[in-house]
């Protein structure tokens, strides 16, 4: 991401909107992302993840289920 940032910057030197910087540093950070989870194996594991609703993550919070636990 960094260094996508300093390449604009190089590129561009008139222009600091964050919007604009942001853009090729954000598709950058995307796409390490993307290779990393192919490298690591875990493409298409999201159907595994099970979500939870408001209501219930409340409750278990309220019932101390969901309290840090530090080892």
């Amino acid at each position: 991401m960094t260094a996508a940032i300093r390449k604009f910057f190089v590129e561009n030197p008139g222009k600091f909107d964050p919007r604009e910087y942001l853009k090729p540093a954000t598709a950058a950070a995307k796409s390490i992302c993307k290779q990393r989870y192919v490298e690591f194996g875990c493409e298409g594991q999201a159907p595994k993840i099970k979500g939870e609703t408001l209501s219930v993550v409340a409750a278990k919070y309220a019932k101390g289920e969901l309290a840090q636990v530090v080892q």
